[in-house]
């Protein structure tokens, strides 16, 4: 039986299907919710993955997580309506979801949001600590001369020109929703941790130059808006698990940062490493620090990484390369 085949009869054993039906619905019985096992992880949204009935292929992440009974879904996709639908296909139960995680602020990864404050309102969100997403963060509106001020009358002045440490009074992209912005690596709950990291530029889907790449990179307006991203750390009686979404900041940041917080080696590194925009010399090399220098295990690749990534990976980790696609359940 090859592997394609093998897969997706688990997957079908797994969901309550049909064995001999190969692409027969998921989620047959829509009034019953699936149970999804502690320390597992399905793929809700990706743009790769097998040909499975119900569920929509996008360009896109989320997945979802259990961990110690608790429900946790990181990240939400692309498109709300897709979300909806994997989700559905799926028979997720989203009321269910203890918490979720967005680890950044790009399109690709929270519309499916709208749809989970749908169901689950009052759900808390945990959100990096961005002023462009609803996060406090004190802003200078005085200007380069802040003397100015003096030669100007009251109603020209800014709040009477009353300002000083001005914060936005702003909703946010949630309005109303149970929000949480981490500015600094924490544990929320005994195991679970928010690693925070800042990419070096805004950037969407550009190649992130190293940091000694450009001698004035620090006087850039893109250095000073550098994306800030949070991912999730798991830590298990024998594994740890690290949850990356696009990884604007770097894997390899992200692992460091997360080894010099927790002081523990990383079994798995699940999500998008970002790496579509690298040739083959630089993901050969890569490749080989993720294994040997910082020692991560097992590597489950998936979003943003990028075909050319996914093959030298796999030819790299070998038995310890998972596969993570759309629908895909993986143990931990």
């Amino acid at each position: 039986m090859n592997r394609t085949v093998l897969v997706l009869c688990v997957a079908f054993v797994f969901l309550g299907c049909s064995e001999n039906k190969k692409e027969s619905s998921i989620a047959e019985n829509k009034n019953e919710f699936r149970t999804i096992e502690d320390n597992s992880i399905i793929n809700l949204y990706d743009a790769f993955g097998d040909d499975i009935d119900g569920l929509t292929k996008d360009f896109g992440f989320s997945c979802i997580i259990k961990y110690k009974g608790k429900t946790i879904l990181f990240d939400g996709g692309t498109n709300a309506d897709i979300f909806k639908n994997n989700v559905n296909a799926l028979n997720i139960d989203l009321s269910q979801v203890d918490f979720a995680i967005a680890s950044h602020s790009h399109f690709d990864h929270i519309n499916g949001f709208d749809y989970l404050l749908k169901i689950n309102p009052d759900v808390k969100i945990y959100f990096p600590f961005d002023l462009f997403w609803g996060a406090n963060i004190p802003f200078d509106i005085s200007g380069t001369d802040s003397t100015i001020i003096d030669s100007l009358d009251k109603r020209m002045q800014y709040f009477g020109g009353d300002f000083k440490d001005y914060q936005f009074n702003q909703t946010g992209r949630f309005w109303n929703a149970n929000l949480e912005f981490i500015k600094e690596s924490t544990e929320i709950e005994p195991g679970i941790k928010l690693i925070t990291t800042a990419s070096p530029n805004m950037g969407y889907f550009n190649k992130y130059p190293s940091l000694d790449a450009c001698e004035n990179c620090k006087s850039h307006s893109a250095r000073f808006n550098g994306l800030k991203e949070i991912s999730l750390y798991l830590e298990t009686d024998e594994r740890e698990v690290l949850f990356v979404g696009c990884s604007h900041s770097t894997v390899e940041k992200i692992i460091v940062e997360t080894k010099q917080h927790t002081k523990n080696n990383i079994d798995m590194v699940y999500g998008g490493y970002h790496l579509l925009p690298y040739d083959r010399t630089e993901l050969n090399s890569l490749s080989q620090r993720l294994k040997k220098e910082l020692r991560v295990k097992r590597i489950a690749p998936a979003h943003c990484t990028g075909h050319l990534a996914f093959k030298i990976l796999k030819d790299t980790y070998k038995e310890n390369y998972v596969f993570a696609g759309l629908g895909e359940i993986v143990k931990f």
